[in-house]
């Protein structure tokens, strides 16, 4: 609901579009009126991870892999008008909401320093090739499990939870994990072992983790020939994602960060 319902919030149901005019979150309650308007809303949030306890962990050359209990973050601070079919970006306006805070289950794989270092990409390079990779693991995990899409979440950050990779239409970046959410510019970062969440989307989790920890090698094997039988160059929603979102060397580095984890 934050995502979808807060003051200036064009809600759309059952086909007709509604503006929310007041929110009354303590009782969680949203005014709405009826409207003709031409555009719709997206917001804009941060979503961190931290994980508070693996259940179970198994090491890999450059890589490691865990399941187990993590905290998810997520802060709504704004959002952006969009402009029916155009697409067209008509203004931004602010949302002050507290932050949505869980308890779940996640499996994770953390990118050791040693193999992030032997790469021929910058830090930035090798964020776009593990959103990529992660938009395509969502995608497998997804039908590997027969879920709906939403029932599993993804975040890319630090095992250590100082940082996070914030993504939206058109804008990357690196942000701190406590309060202040600051951008940090990559060559500040301490420790560059950046990991890859996919976490159940509901209080307490629902078991799939479990499950993903166990499949690991299969799954990776099932992402490998996805990305490398897909005829588009350098991205697209059927592999990595669209290249305007997670980079145009996505594809070329979650290949190579496949192959490495693979091997």
């Amino acid at each position: 609901a934050p995502t979808t319902l807060y003051e200036g919030a064009v809600y759309l149901c059952e086909s007709e579009l509604y503006s929310v005019e007041k929110l009354d979150y303590p009782n969680r309650r949203a005014y709405v009126k009826k409207t003709h308007g031409d555009y719709y809303t997206d917001a804009i949030d941060y979503t961190d991870v931290s994980i508070l306890e693996g259940f179970e962990r198994e090491s890999a050359e450059g890589t490691v892999y865990e399941h187990g209990e993590v905290r998810v973050v997520t802060r709504v601070v704004g959002y952006k008008k969009i402009k029916f079919y155009t697409l067209e970006n008509l203004g931004y306006g602010k949302i002050e909401l507290p932050d949505l805070q869980f308890h779940t289950t996640s499996y994770w794989m953390t990118f050791r320093k040693a193999l992030v270092d032997r790469l021929p990409y910058l830090r930035l390079e090798v964020i776009d090739g593990v959103l990529g990779l992660g938009y395509a693991l969502h995608s497998m995990a997804v039908l590997h499990l027969m879920c709906d899409p939403r029932d599993l979440n993804r975040c890319v950050g630090d095992r250590g939870a100082k940082w996070f990779i914030r993504l939206s239409r058109g804008s990357k970046g690196i942000y701190s994990s406590f309060d202040s959410r600051e951008e940090i510019p990559e060559e500040k970062l301490e420790l560059f072992e950046p990991t890859l969440f996919l976490y159940d989307n509901y209080p307490g989790g629902i078991g799939f983790s479990h499950q993903l920890f166990d499949d690991t090698r299969t799954l990776l094997d099932k992402v490998l020939r996805l990305i490398s039988r897909c005829e588009c160059r350098s991205g697209c929603p059927s592999c990595v994602g669209p290249a305007k979102e997670v980079g145009e060397k996505s594809k070329e580095v979650a290949l190579v960060l496949l192959k490495e984890i693979l091997e």
